[in-house]
């Protein structure tokens, strides 16, 4: 065998292994804050934030990236963990952003609609984003994710649906996996990439989170979920 295909073996196994060894968690370590209420803080050097619109909610956040969530009749809930910068640079000065997670779908009730994936904002413009890998809803959402669809697109060697949904009090870009998973690694730059080549406009960038949002304005949503691993690297 060549030593190129040598290497390329080996750099695949390893990559494979770690991507098997984060699937295996299945708790939590380090240091913990348990929020009610809605916060943003920062543990060990985790970023965290819990948002959530009426109900009774609470999160906790470890200092490994992990997190559990909790909602009671929650019209709007998101909790995630991560990085903030704030510092006014683009993605491309930045550098390559990845986001590995780990999601278990546990006890939900009247779900509308939930997001498992990498969520954040931008400035200049001031862009909602999320890259959507899984849902917590019976059946993956739908085109009413924005009023402008852009097309399937293969992000790094998976397919997703591109949105982008132009609202009165602000500008929001989606990519929708095709098929949903409860674990993996998602390329966020590749996904900066891609919405910059359909003209969508990548400003500084606030944050790059791995995120649950989930809702219902129809008497709210109530359950768990829990992320035994989460992290956002570059």
């Amino acid at each position: 065998m060549k030593i190129s295909h040598i290497i390329s073996f080996l750099v695949s196994t390893s990559t494979v292994a770690l991507a098997q060894s984060f699937c295996d968690a299945t708790g939590h370590s380090g240091e913990s804050i348990k929020v009610n209420g809605n916060k943003i803080g920062k543990i060990g050097n985790v970023d965290y934030q819990l948002w959530a619109d009426g109900g009774n909610n609470s999160a906790t956040f470890y200092s490994d990236g992990s997190f559990s969530c909790a909602f009671q009749t929650s019209i709007d809930y998101l909790c995630r963990t991560g990085m903030s910068f704030n510092n006014g640079k683009t993605h491309s000065q930045i550098g390559h952003i990845t986001a590995d997670f780990k999601v278990v779908k546990q006890s939900i009730t009247n779900v509308g609609y939930a997001y498992v994936g990498v969520y954040g904002w931008t400035k200049n413009p001031r862009v909602e984003y999320y890259v959507v890998d899984d849902w917590l809803s019976p059946q993956r959402p739908g085109d009413w994710l924005g009023n402008q669809k852009q097309g399937d697109f293969t992000i790094d060697g998976a397919e997703y649906t591109v949105y982008k949904n132009v609202r009165s009090d602000l500008t929001q870009y989606f990519s929708l996996r095709k098929v949903g998973r409860s674990c993996g690694s998602i390329n966020v730059s590749a996904h900066f990439q891609q919405w910059e080549k359909l003209g969508m406009t990548m400003g500084t960038i606030d944050e790059v989170k791995v995120l649950a949002e989930i809702g219902n304005s129809n008497g709210g949503v109530t359950g768990t979920v829990e992320f035994p691993y989460a992290k956002v690297y570059l």
